[in-house]
């Protein structure tokens, strides 16, 4: 199998699984957002523990804005994030992330189509490495999540408290 066609369902396996998640969140939680925030800050620490590997450390005490920078740097060190397909811009009390090329568009499309409450993965995961800076530092942060099926998506955070 070539490495592209395993590239290709292991986006499809990843669909379905964000999909599976989410559905259940829908389903067993009154505050799903809620639970996403929590599973994006769990899930993320592997990854970040992991950072060695790619030479890397996650340096706590750094600014929010500076944190997820960081987190968003690792995951082009990790070539999981091509430097072309996304924007970051901002400063501590507002940022946004464009997804100009997102691999989870499906699952968010489909999730529309039910008309259930989403949680955008890379919002999640941006959420999770403020946590893992400072506990309880994204619950400071809200964000929007603007949906594109054919544009970028884009994900604003914003300060709403100190």
């Amino acid at each position: 199998m070539t490495v592209d066609r395993k590239l290709r369902f292991t986006q499809v396996i990843m669909n379905a699984w964000l999909y599976g998640v989410e559905s259940t969140a829908n389903v067993f939680f009154d505050r799903p957002k809620l639970f996403y925030r929590k599973w994006g800050t769990i899930a993320i620490r592997p990854f970040i523990e992991s950072w060695g590997e790619l030479g890397m450390e996650f340096q706590k005490g750094q600014s929010p804005y500076n944190t997820v920078k960081m987190f968003i740097d690792a995951l082009v060190t990790a070539q999981f994030f091509n430097p072309d397909d996304f924007e970051f811009a901002g400063d501590d009390k507002n940022f946004s992330f464009k997804a100009i090329q997102c691999p989870y568009k499906f699952h968010c499309k489909k999730l529309i189509g039910e008309q259930k409450e989403i949680a955008c993965l890379r919002a999640i995961t941006l959420l999770g490495a403020l946590d893992y800076n400072v506990e309880g530092e994204s619950l400071k942060y809200k964000y929007n999540f603007e949906f594109n099926e054919n544009a970028p998506c884009i994900v604003s955070f914003e300060r709403f408290k100190d």
